[in-house]
């Protein structure tokens, strides 16, 4: 596949709002592409590169699309970006995940990751700790900033996320959205996959995918 199909394909998910996954056979379970960047005071992006050491999806022509993409693309909110530098990442996720369920059979497992404290293990968020409570989940630390939910579940495996706060101006329109996160497969007690969506008027349907393992 040549870098132009890379690119139209990237041109499917939408860059103003929340990264979108890409489904490969190359994977274990979920890799990323991770770009850097900066933002002027007028909202001009500038210093735009792979993040060679974060991205853990080294095929160079997805690589290269997702450069292309970014560079095409166009920021929701820039004047809240202005003179700080920020990061965009690209998800690469196991086409087997897609449709892809945690058996009923260790649904009920699922009850000792209802409280803890957490952690992502994409290194494009590995300074973000997860603390969750009963009723409500706190993430803190990187370039999201501190970010204030409250968590219900549905079920055993599936909770929602309603964002209360968040400290970054940039993300303040998303305040009052509802996130579902489904836990998709279990790797060991302390660690899981999941699949989170949120959907919209203006986004459609935005899923992304990841690891989460207990601190």
């Amino acid at each position: 596949m040549n870098l132009l199909k890379y690119v139209i394909i990237f041109s499917l998910f939408i860059f103003q709002t929340a990264p979108s996954q890409t489904f490969v056979d190359d994977v274990e379970r979920v890799a990323i592409v991770v770009i850097d960047y900066c933002v002027d005071e007028n909202g001009k992006q500038y210093n735009i590169k792979i993040n060679q050491e974060k991205s853990t999806y080294k095929h160079d022509g997805w690589q290269q699309g997702c450069l292309e993409h970014f560079n095409n693309g166009v920021l929701r909110d820039p004047m809240n970006m202005v003179n700080k530098c920020w990061q965009s990442v690209y998800y690469f996720v196991n086409s087997k995940y897609k449709t892809y369920e945690l058996p009923k059979a260790e649904r009920e497992k699922c009850k000792d990751l209802h409280r803890g404290t957490f952690k992502y293990e994409s290194p494009a968020y590995s300074e973000t700790k997860i603390k969750r409570r009963k009723r409500k989940q706190i993430e803190k630390g990187g370039y999201g900033g501190k970010q204030i939910y409250n968590i219900e579940w549905l079920d055993d495996h599936i909770y929602t996320l309603k964002t209360v706060k968040m400290s970054l101006a940039k993300d303040k329109i998303k305040e009052g959205d509802i996130i579902t996160v489904e836990i998709i497969e279990l790797l060991d007690e302390d660690t899981y996959l999941y699949k989170a969506y949120s959907k919209d008027e203006e986004t459609d349907t935005n899923v992304v995918y990841g690891l989460i393992s207990r601190v």
